[in-house]
C-alpha cells in the first residue's frame, strides 16, 4: 500500500513531517522534470537517499545533499510502506548514499525549503531579457533627425555569462545537463482524501481537547467511506464513542452507537486489531460479534470493513470502524487516512500532557 500524489498538493518538506511523526519506514520515491530519486526511512529517520539528474547523473555527493536535490515545486512522489533495512544493506555504496545513524526530516525539511525558496528568490530576481519595440501598424509620419543613433548589437559570444547558483534548483540541472525546454511529467492519480490530509495535519497542531481530535477524524473519516464509527477503548469494553453515516429505521442513531459494547476478550476484527495494533480491512466473517455490531449500525451487512486503531503512548486509545454499507462496494485505498490517525494519537498524547500539566499546575 502506498501514497501518492502530486508535490503541487503536498510538499516535500510535509511529507517528511508526517513520515517523522509517525515514525514510520518505507520508501518515497521523488520523479521531477529533470531529477528523480529515492528516500529511505526507518522509524522515520532518513538512512539512505540518492538523486539523479537527466542525464543519469549523480545529485550531491553524500544522503543530505542528495536529499536537497529533491526539493522540487514541481513532480510526482510515491510513498510505499515497507521494511527497509534488507534492502538498503544490499546497496552498493556507489549507487545510494547511506546515513549511517539516520538524518532528522524535520531539519532536511527546513533547509531543504529554505534552498528551495532562495533559488526560486534568485530566479524571480533575474533581470528580464531586453524586449523588441515594434513600430505600430500603419502609416508613420516622416521625421527628419539631425543625427541618428545606433543602437549597438551585442554579439552573443560577448553576452555576460549566467551566474552560477549555489544550491540545487530545477534550473541548474537543466543547465547540467543540456535541457533547453522543460520535459513533461505525467500527472498521477493522487490517494483519496490526500489534498484533505494537508490541511486537517494543521488543524491538529493545536487541539483544543481530545474532543475535536476524534471529530477531525470522523471528518476525515466521511470523505473516503459512507458511514464510520469511532470506538473508545475502556479496562475491559470498547464501546461506541461518536459515528456519521449510520442510519436507522427507528431510534437516535447517536444513542444508539453509544451503546454498543464491545468485549476485546471474544472473537471478533477488533480483537484482530487491538492484539497486532495494525489497520485490518477485510469481510466480516459471520460470527457472533460480528453479527450483533451489524444488527447495531442497522441490518446492512457490508461488503468489506475497515477497522484502525488510534494509538495513544503505544497502547489502543480508540477504533475507527468503518464502510460503504448500504452500498455493495469494498473500502478504497486509505493510505491517507491510516496516516492522519497516527497524526491524531501524537496529537491526543500531547493533549493529554497538556492537560497533565496544567492540572499538577493548579494543586
Amino acid at each position: 500500500m502506498s501514497l501518492v500524489g502530486n508535490l503541487e498538493d503536498l510538499g516535500l518538506g510535509d511529507i517528511f513531517q508526517i513520515i517523522f511523526l509517525s515514525r514510520r519506514s518505507g520508501v518515497l520515491a521523488i520523479r521531477g522534470k529533470a531529477v528523480e530519486g529515492k528516500i529511505y526511512f526507518k522509524d522515520g529517520l532518513v538512512i539512505a537517499a540518492y538523486a539523479a539528474d537527466a542525464s543519469k547523473k549523480p545529485v550531491g555527493d553524500n544522503a543530505q545533499d542528495a536529499v536537497f536535490g529533491l526539493f522540487i515545486e514541481e513532480g510526482n512522489f510515491d510513498f510505499e510502506l515497507k521494511d527497509v533495512t534488507e534492502e538498503v544493506k544490499g546497496m552498493q555504496r556507489g549507487s545510494v548514499f547511506l546515513a549511517e545513524h539516520g538524518l532528522n526530516p524535520q531539519f532536511l525539511a527546513m533547509e531543504g525549503s529554505r534552498l528551495l525558496d532562495e533559488a526560486k528568490a534568485r530566479k524571480s530576481a533575474a533581470p528580464p531579457p531586453p524586449s523588441i519595440i515594434r513600430p505600430a501598424a500603419g502609416p508613420q509620419p516622416t521625421v527628419s533627425l539631425p543625427i541618428r543613433e545606433e543602437v549597438p548589437t551585442v554579439k552573443k559570444e560577448e553576452a555576460a555569462p549566467m551566474p552560477v547558483e549555489e544550491s540545487f534548483s530545477p534550473k541548474s540541472i537543466w543547465a547540467e545537463a543540456g535541457i533547453v525546454e522543460e520535459a513533461h511529467v505525467e500527472p498521477v492519480t493522487a490517494s483519496p482524501g490526500l489534498s484533505l490530509l494537508r490541511s486537517m495535519i494543521f488543524e491538529l497542531q493545536n487541539p483544543h481537547s481530545s474532543s475535536e481530535i476524534t471529530l477531525l477524524i470522523l471528518r476525515f473519516a466521511s470523505e473516503l467511506m459512507n458511514r464510520a464509527v469511532l470506538f473508545i477503548v475502556k479496562r475491559d469494553t470498547i464501546e461506541g464513542l461518536g459515528q456519521f453515516g449510520v442510519v436507522l429505521k427507528q431510534g437516535d442513531p447517536n444513542r444508539k452507537i453509544k451503546g454498543i459494547k464491545i468485549s476485546p476478550a471474544e472473537e471478533s476484527i477488533f480483537r484482530e486489531v487491538f492484539l497486532k495494533k495494525m489497520t485490518v480491512k477485510k469481510k466480516l466473517e459471520h460470527i457472533p460479534m460480528h453479527e450483533y455490531l451489524v444488527k447495531e449500525l442497522g441490518y446492512e451487512w457490508p461488503a468489506e470493513v475497515f477497522l484502525a486503531p488510534l494509538l495513544v503512548s503505544g497502547k489502543v486509545a480508540a477504533l475507527l470502524y468503518g464502510d460503504n454499507a448500504p452500498e455493495e462496494k469494498p473500502i478504497g485505498d486509505t493510505e491517507s487516512l491510516e496516516i492522519f490517525l497516527a497524526q491524531a494519537g501524537i496529537a491526543m498524547e500531547r493533549a493529554l500532557l497538556e492537560r497533565r500539566l496544567s492540572m499538577k499546575g493548579k494543586e
